[in-house]
């Protein structure tokens, strides 16, 4: 074996643990972003509930 496909070789390795890395961040802010797209769903459903909650304690009230 030469000392360029040696090289070449060591780059390639390197280069896909790079993009390897950088797709497991990927992989991370995507799984954060789908947790908080969670948690806005469930908290506007919780706001809608108190909203009609509230209508309707104004309006049993009057």
């Amino acid at each position: 074996m030469s000392r360029e496909y040696i090289d070449s070789m060591v780059r390639r390795r390197i280069g896909l643990d790079a993009l390897r890395r950088l797709r497991r961040l990927v992989d991370a802010d995507r799984a954060s972003e789908a947790a908080n797209v969670r948690w806005a769903g469930r908290l506007t459903v919780v706001f809608i509930i108190l909203l009609a909650l509230a209508t309707l304690a104004i309006y049993l009230a009057l």
